[in-house]
């Protein structure tokens, strides 16, 4: 039988967490996968590019990839709040074409970038296509 002394104890173990800025890094919402079989290129919206395609797509290394977006590096210059199109292409050639933005810039060339909407069709297929389950 526990005392109140017992209960008093557990609650401030419970209730003792640091949630300070420095602890508390990953806020996503999805699970990330690791996939080295997905090649990605990003092009940014602009006006021009959407009759004439005059900005090139830019190649970039796929860090960590979930449902709702992707961390990339590149050594191209990605503006924060900038709307992009990504392409991720998988091994089998399937490709998703997917409007982002820009939502954050890591140390390294690294670069958070956050689907429009929630993609439930690529989140299946990166399930279904799993070989190892890396997990991040």
């Amino acid at each position: 039988m526990y005392t109140h002394e017992d209960y008093l104890e557990f609650n401030d173990d419970l209730f003792s967490f640091d949630f300070s800025k420095e602890i508390i890094k990953n806020q996503r919402l999805a699970t990330r996968y690791i996939r080295e079989d997905i090649a990605a290129s990003v092009c940014k919206v602009s006006w021009f590019n959407f009759g004439f395609r005059f900005n090139k797509n830019i190649i970039a290394e796929l860090i960590d990839i979930s449902s709702k977006g992707v961390l990339i590096a590149t050594d191209q210059a990605l503006p924060l709040n900038k709307k992009i199109t990504i392409t991720l292409t998988f091994e089998d050639n399937k490709s998703f074409i997917i409007i982002a933005k820009v939502v954050r810039k890591a140390p390294n060339s690294q670069f958070g970038i956050k689907f429009d909407r929630s993609n439930d069709e690529l989140g299946d297929y990166l399930l279904e296509t799993q070989r190892k389950l890396v997990f991040k």
